[in-house]
């Protein structure tokens, strides 16, 4: 497996460890070629050093780092050296560390994680399966990443280098229908792409009472709990959140709580400050085995994206981890991630952006009986066990390696 972010890193960084445990329960043996740990703060993470080479084994899979410049500045230019930095250095390592393999799994965003497996397919004749959760170049596109004037030429280079990944894959996984249909018109042929959603640590994201450790250090006295717990990065497009809070202001039994990190959290941080706002707690990360018990502690889950058009086919992770954990959510999302939230009856959703739309859904979740938002919770539960769960997807998964294995040139 072929990631820029794996174990110990945390926010979204988590579901390539997820994928990788999962197939090595399935009986695969593993091997991750990642780099040194720094998301999402940027910060090389303690025990660990930038160093040529660094190999460790992290429950039973065999982990080979590469160095790279740590960073998750909003900037362009320093975030642009972390990736490439990462895609050089890891297409060298994985040439001595993973000559063996027999097929390589890509976990691609950023895009350029693809660049090392291109260079073992060219060199070595090693198949690669692209796992693609987020279509490029629009992901960069639809954020604040790169100014207006150099977006065009980045955008034209991107898809160049996007085709040639794509052409080269054996295979193609996306994990929302939508994104089909917009890599289909790139070319690609239809029947090299599949869907397989992306699924959760289910030893982490289930029904749980409230922690009652997270319960002292929230010290909230608000009856109703709007919680927002994953990643505070540009795309979420949090500012709605704060806004609907100010909306809130006179609604003295409803607080919101902010877990987690990110490069838009001083911004929102400072919403509250100019905005007055008493109603917002932030959180820092919490360790994930104990998500489900902090998740219990919202009446309502937050999740949200900015209103663009690449993110109508986005599927977060985040729906699944608060399926899986059976609570209620309110989505702040259009396309195929709104579909899922109504279709399975885990909760509703509201157009992204929609301040007031959000703060009317929250007073309508309010109005709700702890049992009806229980029963909102069970739905959703109910609706990841038979389409997103680890055994549904990484079947699927494990169907397209073995495929791509049987491609491996001989030598």
């Amino acid at each position: 497996m072929v990631t820029q972010w794996y174990d110990p890193e945390t926010a979204s960084a988590v579901v390539p460890g997820i994928i990788a445990r999962s197939l090595h329960d399935r009986g695969h043996e593993i091997d991750v070629l990642t780099g040194i740990p720094n998301f999402p703060s940027g910060n090389v993470h303690s025990n660990y050093h930038i160093r040529p080479y660094q190999r460790e084994t992290l429950q039973g899979i065999t982990v080979h780092r590469a160095p790279l410049y740590p960073s998750h500045d909003p900037r362009a230019l320093k975030r642009v050296a972390n990736y490439l930095s990462f895609a050089t250095s890891a297409s060298a390592v994985g040439l001595r560390a993973l000559r063996d393999v027999d097929a390589l799994l890509v976990y691609s965003t950023p895009a350029t994680v693809a660049l090392p497996a291109m260079v073992m397919r060219a060199v070595r004749g090693i198949p690669y399966v692209l796992f693609v959760p987020d279509l490029w170049p629009q992901t960069v596109t639809a954020t604040d990443l790169v100014r207006p004037a150099t977006s065009a030429h980045l955008e034209r280079v991107l898809h160049h280098f996007c085709d040639a990944v794509y052409s080269r894959a054996s295979s193609i996984v996306v994990t929302s229908p939508g994104m089909v249909d917009l890599i289909v018109a790139r070319g690609v042929d239809p029947e090299k792409i599949s869907v397989v959603t992306n699924w959760v640590d289910e030893g982490a994201f289930f029904p749980s009472p409230p922690d009652a450790d997270f319960a002292k250090n929230l010290d909230s006295d608000r009856e109703f709990t709007v919680m927002y717990a994953g990643n505070f990065g540009a795309a979420q497009g949090l500012e709605v959140v704060m806004e609907a809070a100010a909306l809130l202001r006179d609604r003295r039994d409803v607080g919101f709580v902010m877990v987690g990190s990110g490069v838009a959290e001083r911004g929102l941080r400072d919403m509250v400050t100019k905005l007055r706002l008493d109603n917002v707690r932030f959180v820092g990360p919490q360790p994930m085995s104990e998500m489900a018990g902090v998740l219990s502690h919202g009446d309502i889950q937050l999740v949200s994206l900015r209103d663009a058009p690449l993110f109508r086919t986005t599927m977060p992770s985040k729906v699944q981890a608060t399926m899986a954990a059976g609570r209620p959510i309110i989505g702040v999302v259009s396309g195929d991630a709104a579909d899922v939230i109504v279709e399975s009856g885990t909760g509703v959703a509201v157009p992204p952006g929609d301040s007031g739309a959000l703060a009317d859904a929250i007073r309508a979740a309010c109005a709700l009986t702890t049992s009806e938002l229980n029963a909102r919770g069970a739905n959703g539960r109910d609706y990841y066990l038979k389409n997103m769960s680890q055994h549904v997807n990484s079947e699927r998964l494990s169907l397209l390696l073995e495929t791509a294995s049987n491609m491996r040139a001989p030598g």
